[in-house]
């Protein structure tokens, strides 16, 4: 059998190299073609799969990238931002028949994507949005306690913090948008209280951070695909000071050109960039909590994993998913609609650990005992209605 083909755009970024380095260590023979703008010289370091490199501009090259998609099996889209970039790669991708996901974390973005749904479905392939770690990682974890939890209306809060150090390229610009648009439909960007700042404490050796109200595809996608009627997101950055940073860069007036205005608002945190001097880097956090009524399941994770490993690990796990052909479709999807267990299954081979994702289970709020993932798991496969067959 001829070793399929995975096409990753934007492969030169930071986020795809967590991609690349988790399919290289899942040890399954594949081809590897790396898209860029500027694809980079040199060899890459130790941990990278073998790649050929295409370069390839995904605004002005629309054709181009088309041949490319139909040489793969599967496409993965990691050039961002998603608000700006929007969805040439994904047309691409549905030109050319090809299954397709992507690390999108803007809410609205998302909400375009997934609108293709029709267009994707007439092309007989599945569209994965947003498989990431939040969104993507989350998704799931909220799928899974919502197969382990009585009927009824759910309600997730979701609150993350990364450090200061991964901020970099175009996750400036992303957490930026994500000020202009945490509140729907306000005509205004909301003054800092307004933003609901609390404090939240993340497992060591995170600690206590705040974090602060900001858009996520979670708040529209698990309402629309799972049984959640009330969802919350707050995130944040290590140390607070670069969350208030971009809090305030998202108060200056946008430029009428969205590429202008990401690369000054890059050029602008950077120049704050001498504060990381005095910080020492921590990792990033994750606190989810599930529940319907007075039952849920509270997940909890604090690593020092870097973000381009937390974002692109669980994409590399959503490539062998869609590879063995379990992605649920044809249409646009979001990652709630993946099974769990196929998705940890995948996930373990492709990390090198040192996550430090824990469960417990909770009583009106407070955590009663711990739970462990592979009996949710073990749970969630045993459900003889998947969200799939009810979509």
């Amino acid at each position: 059998m001829a070793q399929p083909t995975v096409l990753v755009v934007g492969a030169a970024g930071m986020q795809a190299s967590g991609l690349l380095r988790g399919l290289h260590r899942s040890r399954i023979p594949m081809k590897v073609v790396g898209a860029d703008r500027r694809p980079p010289t040199g060899e890459l370091p130790d941990g990278f799969p073998p790649l050929r490199w295409e370069q390839v501009d995904i605004l002005t090259e629309g054709d181009r990238l088309r041949d490319l998609c139909a040489e793969a099996d599967v496409v993965v889209n990691c050039a961002g931002p998603y608000f700006l970039l929007g969805d040439a790669v994904l047309r691409a991708a549905i030109d050319a028949g090809t299954d397709y996901l992507d690390i999108c974390d803007d809410a609205d973005a998302t909400e375009a994507l997934l609108g293709l749904d029709a267009e994707v479905k007439a092309a007989g392939i599945t569209a994965l949005i947003g498989m990431g770690s939040a969104p993507g990682t989350t998704n799931i974890l909220v799928r899974l306690a919502l197969d382990n939890l009585p009927d009824g209306d759910a309600e997730v809060e979701i609150n993350w913090v990364v450090d200061c150090h991964d901020m970099a390229g175009a996750v400036v610009p992303h957490f930026v948008h994500s000020f202009r648009t945490a509140i729907p439909g306000a005509s205004t960007m909301p003054d800092w209280d307004e933003l609901q700042p609390r404090t939240v404490v993340f497992p060591d050796p995170i600690g206590p951070q705040t974090v602060v109200t900001l858009s996520h595809p979670e708040l529209f996608t698990l309402p629309r695909f799972t049984r959640v009627t009330r969802a919350h997101n707050r995130g944040g950055l290590i140390p607070v000071d670069h969350t208030m940073l971009g809090w305030l860069l998202a108060r200056l007036p946008e430029h009428a050109d969205r590429a202008t205005d990401g690369m000054a608002l890059s050029r602008l945190f950077d120049g704050f960039a001498a504060r990381k001097t005095t910080h020492t880097r921590l990792g990033s956090g994750l606190v989810v909590d599930v529940r319907v009524g007075s039952e849920g399941y509270r997940y909890s994770s604090g690593a020092t994993t870097t973000q381009e490993d937390a974002t692109g690990v669980p994409a590399a796990a959503g490539v062998l998913v869609a590879l063995d052909g379990k992605l649920p479709g044809p249409g646009a999807i979001a990652p709630e609609l993946l099974s769990p267990a196929d998705f940890f299954a995948a996930l373990r081979l492709v990390s090198a650990g040192g996550g430090g994702l824990s469960v417990a289970r909770t009583r009106d709020g407070g955590e009663t005992e711990p739970a462990r993932i592979r009996d949710l798991i073990a749970q969630s496969a045993a459900e003889h209605t998947t969200l799939q067959e009810t979509r």
